[in-house]
């Protein structure tokens, strides 16, 4: 059995001889965690909006409608010019001449919102609906006012420092949120994906290059036998891709501040099933193409593929029905569903067992065919 280990580890020592292989295995990965993750949003961060305010009133209803419409979710800026500085395009609402006078004369008013050319549908609407928001507040507060004797700013303030007589609280039911983002679908959609992919080509690239060299058929000729040197290359293929996953995990913890869950008996499992599924899946690659040449490129598409039909690129739920069924048939799409439950729903051991089980039956299988169509001599 140690020459076994031997001979699975000098596999893992010619990779790490390779100069790019860092770069590759670890430089690469982080950096797509973090710009998918960027570009994906974050659930960390709440949503700003842009929002400049041209008070041509300057009377105290119009004072304190632009304090209604002030908040948290808002980046108010005032008073607005036509650009903001350096020349971006922002949204703007123009409170109107003569605001305050017509509503405690009970006129109708006409508020503006001028949106900006680059802005998207959903982004102007959300101004829209914090604008009505801030005048229906700003509406009852001076109603009340009236009642109580009369509009005026002071009055007005006292009605508005009042605790809310309702309020609502909003909570999402159950555990973690309907959709995976930002990086807690960055981190295990590019660690899924990179794994996959680094260890196919390595793995088969030198694997190919054995075969071409007689290297493989000498190995086979030593006390080992056929049946060892074929375990000896699974094993070194689930060392490659162990070692790069036990990297990115830690990446993904301290660098980004991913929770991989609460617990780590159901994310060692995953971790390990997927490993042996890539692994399994690298000999193979490596015991059916011809040159490294092949290797190299069948790994970057079939990686490519995986990735994308298994969720890695984007979350499975915003796929159509039929389409998630399907990418199953790919031991992405059971890795992805193994790790949102892990990481977003908060799931444990058990939970994890349906999709180690599929991982581990893609191994056996992928290993399996490998050792059937790998000729050693």
């Amino acid at each position: 059995m140690s020459n076994v280990l031997w001979l699975a580890w000098n596999d893992v020592r010619l990779t790490a001889r390779d100069k790019p292989a860092f770069l590759w295995l670890v430089a690469l990965p982080i950096a797509m965690m973090w710009f998918f993750g960027a570009i994906g949003g974050g659930s960390e961060r709440p949503l700003r909006l842009a929002l400049d305010v041209l008070d041509e009133d300057g009377g105290w209803v119009a004072r304190a409608l632009v304090d209604e419409v002030r908040d948290d979710t808002i980046d108010l800026q005032e008073p607005a010019v036509a650009q903001a500085p350096g020349g971006a395009e922002r949204r703007r609402l123009v409170v109107p001449a003569g605001f305050t006078a017509g509503v405690l004369a009970g006129e109708r008013q006409v508020l503006r919102v001028e949106h900006v050319a680059s802005g998207t549908t959903e982004s102007n609407l959300a101004v829209q609906a914090h604008v009505v928001r801030a005048i229906a507040r700003t509406i009852g507060r001076l109603a009340t006012a009236k009642i109580e004797g009369g509009a005026s700013a002071e009055r007005y303030r006292d009605v508005a420092a009042r605790p809310a007589l309702v309020r609502l609280a909003v909570a999402t039911a159950g555990r973690g949120t309907p959709v995976p983002r930002g990086r807690e679908q960055s981190v295990p959609g590019m660690l899924t994906m990179t794994v996959l992919m680094m260890t196919l080509i390595y793995g088969a690239v030198f694997l190919t290059i054995e075969k071409q060299s007689g290297m493989l058929r000498r190995q086979s000729l030593v006390p080992m036998g056929r049946g060892r040197v074929i375990l000896a290359k699974l094993i070194g293929r689930l060392i490659l891709a162990a070692l790069q996953i036990g990297v990115l995990v830690a990446a993904g913890r301290l660098l980004f501040g991913v929770s991989w869950g609460r617990s780590p008996a159901g994310l060692a499992l995953l971790l390990l099933s997927y490993a042996i599924a890539v692994a399994g899946l690298a000999t193979l690659l490596g015991a059916v193409v011809r040159n490294p040449a092949q290797a190299s490129a069948v790994g970057w598409i079939v990686g490519m593929v995986l990735a994308a039909l298994g969720g890695c690129w984007w979350p499975s739920e915003v796929m159509p029905a039929w389409m998630r069924a399907a990418a199953h048939v790919l031991p992405t799409a059971w890795a992805m569903d193994g790790f949102h439950g892990l990481i977003t729903f908060g799931q444990g051991l058990p939970d994890v067992l349906v999709p180690a089980a599929a991982l581990l039956g893609f191994g056996g299988a992928f290993s399996i065919l490998a050792a059937r169509l790998l000729r050693v001599s």
